[in-house]
């Protein structure tokens, strides 16, 4: 043992235009290379490299950190990649990857980096300086403390899934979400934004958007998947949103998750997310791929700038439309036999949608109902007798009153006045 110690290999200097030979190695946790030449048909160490990944980095395939090891190797000891060819000795098909970087817009983006470097790579036959590159990653596993970006709830069979991605280019920006029913039916909808946007306002659009489908389809428990580490993140409260656009999307997002009886958001590898992957590439580029099985829109404004319209006046419960909504929402009668006699059958001429009451009509649009306040403020200065307004609604929102009476200053000669 003393004599091996004591005739440790030196670390040597290699000579101009020397092969040097790379020996890669990853982990878990970590990666490292060996950078050696061969001197008197011998190995000898020249340079060694180690890194400790990042929380996102430990999530990636082995070949794509066998190409992150060779790559921050490049990086670090780029005066050797300069000044020297280099022979990748390895066992796996890093090169395949790097050269047909279709499916990982980040393997391409080495791809091109490492193209500047004369490397050719070789298969790895007999051990030698790997055991090296081993040796170096296998340090004692520091625990990475995961973030928690789901809730404690265990998965709800009755829930509706929820995909989103969102995808941010120069040629244009989208979104693609796809809704999945408990008996496993998928919607999907695509938007293509009219604005600039990052990929992270991208993936809070697409979220946002899925959560907006899924409200106007009465989804009560839902639960949300993305490959975004951020938004899930920033959402679940693990992550602190400092811009101030990062904040207001998160705002509006969580006060959309509030609207479900359940809800909650996780963040799932790229590879699990595909479909929602593709859709907003397409929906960044153009809507002629898509079929018309898909629902597409474009979205003119961020969902961030829309201003919200509040009602004016508000009204106070218990009023006349308070029993027929409880009817309507919980099958909630009154205790009196008579009036529940009575909103029953009352409450099969109206209609609940949200929390707002509208009377049905044979030939005419829902009319929506109003309280005492509002029916104040609508019908202004003048008497209850004297104006009537009627509200309807049809599909592109309210029409401002359709019918009205005139305001007649006085009672018609002729008539009494009713005693109060």
């Amino acid at each position: 043992m003393k004599q091996h110690l004591a005739s440790l290999p030196d670390i040597a200097a290699p000579e101009t235009g020397e092969l040097i030979s790379v020996y890669l190695s990853v982990a878990d946790e970590a990666i490292s290379a060996v950078l050696t030449i061969e001197r008197d048909k011998a190995q000898v160490p020249v340079y060694f490299f180690s890194k400790t990944l990042k929380l996102a980095e430990t999530k990636y395939p082995p070949l794509e950190k066998l190409a992150l090891a060779l790559v921050q190797t490049a990086r670090r000891l780029r005066r050797y990649f300069q000044a020297h060819p280099i022979q990748v000795v390895t066992d796996q098909p890093v090169k395949n990857v790097l050269e047909k970087p279709e499916n990982s817009g980040r393997l391409a983006k080495w791809a091109v980096e490492l193209g500047e470097h004369n490397i050719t790579y070789v298969p790895r036959k007999a051990i030698k300086a790997q055991v090296l590159a081993d040796f170096l990653v296998e340090v004692p596993s520091q625990k990475t403390e995961e973030v928690n970006t789901t809730t404690t709830e265990p998965s709800n069979p009755e829930a509706w899934k929820l995909f989103t991605d969102g995808a941010s280019s120069v040629e244009g920006s989208g979104a693609g979400v796809i809704l999945i029913n408990p008996e496993g039916l998928e919607f999907t909808y695509a938007l293509r934004f009219n604005f600039q946007t990052t990929n992270n306002e991208a993936e809070y659009e697409a979220l946002i958007a899925g959560l907006r489908l899924a409200k106007e389809m009465k989804v009560k428990k839902l639960e949300v998947f993305t490959d975004s580490l951020l938004v899930s993140s920033q959402v679940n409260d693990s992550y602190v949103a400092k811009e101030p656009n990062m904040r207001r999307y998160k705002e509006k997002s969580k006060e959309l998750m509030n609207t479900f009886q359940a809800c909650n958001i996780k963040q799932i590898p790229r590879s699990q997310n595909k479909k929602a992957d593709a859709l907003s590439k397409l929906a960044s580029l153009t809507f002629a791929h898509l079929t018309k099985k898909v629902l597409v829109e474009v979205l003119k404004a961020r969902s961030i700038d829309e201003l919200e319209v509040q009602d004016v006046v508000t009204e106070e419960d218990p009023n006349w439309m308070t029993p027929i909504k409880k009817f309507l929402q919980n099958n909630e009668l009154p205790s009196d036999q008579i009036e529940a006699e009575r909103v029953k059958i009352k409450a099969r001429q109206y209609v609940l949608q949200g929390e707002i009451l509208y009377k049905k009509g044979y030939l005419a649009p829902l009319l929506r109902c109003v309280g005492p306040e509002q029916s104040k403020y609508l019908v202004g200065g003048c008497k209850t007798h004297e104006l009537g307004i009627l509200l309807a609604f049809n599909a592109s929102g309210y029409r401002r009153a359709i019918e009205e009476m005139r305001c007649l200053p006085n009672p018609l000669p002729n008539t009494k006045k009713s005693k109060t």
